[in-house]
């Protein structure tokens, strides 16, 4: 397996459980988790792989942070759920609006879930697209200049 794979998915589980965490308790700060991941993945790629040019390097760096970021989407969904799901267990004032309670109908219930996976998942994109961008960029800094040989001039 390629080290920019394998260094994806090993962030990107790592994100994931971090994540869980993280959106549940505030769910604004998920894409923060995936901006990190998708840019330690970038640069331990890069590093790992040993490119001949910034410009591989950043590629690398991308499709590690793509990945973390995918991984990190499912932790973005399964967090804001859960959260959902214990906001309405414990009949909990919110800022706005009220949760269904559990004996309400199913119709208010797959609108309540439904709505909160769908801005889950809009997070979890935002946060996909930062960790590419992410690594992207710390696989640019993180592949080292390569010295150009001279170039040989023979002249008759």
């Amino acid at each position: 397996m390629q080290p920019r794979m394998r260094m994806g998915l090993i962030v990107g589980v790592i994100g994931l459980a971090l994540n869980v965490c993280v959106s549940g308790f505030i769910g604004l700060c998920g894409p923060l988790v995936s901006l990190i991941a998708g840019a330690v993945a970038g640069f331990f790629a890069a590093q790992q792989e040993k490119l001949g040019t910034k410009g591989e390097g950043a590629r690398a760096g991308a499709i590690a942070g793509a990945v973390a970021g995918g991984l990190i989407i499912v932790g973005q969904l399964i967090g804001g759920v859960g959260a959902l799901f214990y906001l309405q267990s414990t009949n909990t004032a919110l800022p706005f609006g009220q949760a269904p309670g559990l004996s309400d109908g199913v119709s208010s219930q797959l609108v309540y879930y439904l709505t909160g996976a769908a801005t889950s998942l809009c997070f979890g994109v935002v946060g996909a697209a930062l960790a590419a961008g992410a690594g992207a960029g710390t696989g640019y800094l993180g592949t080292p200049e390569q010295a150009t040989p001279p170039s040989m001039n023979i002249s008759n």
